[in-house]
């Protein structure tokens, strides 16, 4: 029986605290591997600026040189909106001799009370929450009992900030996203103006 890791989100673009919170919950929570679950469109964004293929294309190079890490494109072939819960049991059916555990960041895990059927995945499949510095988790949270906190703290990067700044030609982003996916984004003028 694996140990395995879910880490979903827009990845527009993924950064290098995506692959480094996956890295060290592999490290620390003594998982067998992650899966990368990049979303069609979070129920809570409006639109995403990058493509779903330009997405799913920069995430492949992020994580092509790690053997632990994997990808999924199960909710950009739905094309909607999909819950967290139907992804879970769609790999549960998939992956059905594994644990399954989702990785959230500590901001995401203050703010479960707006998922859609967040009870239901803390009972059928818990947390592994990856603590942000700027962040104060919620110790009095219902879903505490059903989480384990990294010890390491994801570097501050948000890809809200990364686009910003290419939009604003405000500084370079060589340090904050993989080398592979910089190039991605100059070949194919993501983000501009």
């Amino acid at each position: 029986m694996r140990k395995i890791g879910i880490f979903g989100g827009s990845f527009d673009p993924v950064h290098n605290a995506h692959i480094e919170a996956a890295q060290q919950a592999v490290a620390q929570f003594g998982l067998d591997f992650v899966i990368f679950i990049p979303s069609y469109l979070p129920p809570h964004k409006l639109r995403l600026q990058a493509s779903s293929q330009d997405r799913l294309n920069m995430l492949s190079l992020a994580v092509k040189n790690n053997c632990k890490f994997l990808i999924d494109a199960f909710e950009i072939q739905n094309r909607r909106i999909v819950y967290s819960f139907e992804t879970l049991d769609y790999l549960q059916k998939k992956y059905y001799k594994d644990i399954l555990k989702l990785i959230i960041g500590s901001d995401t895990f203050n703010q479960l009370d707006e998922w859609e059927k967040p009870e239901y995945i803390a009972e059928k499949y818990g947390f592994l929450v990856m603590k942000r510095p700027d962040v104060i988790i919620d110790l009095n949270s219902k879903y505490r009992k059903y989480a384990v906190f990294s010890e390491f703290f994801m570097k501050n990067i948000s890809s809200t900030q990364i686009r910003d700044m290419i939009k604003n030609n405000a500084a370079d982003i060589e340090k904050l996203v993989p080398q592979e996916v910089l190039k991605y984004i100059k070949e194919k003028k993501l983000y501009g103006k």
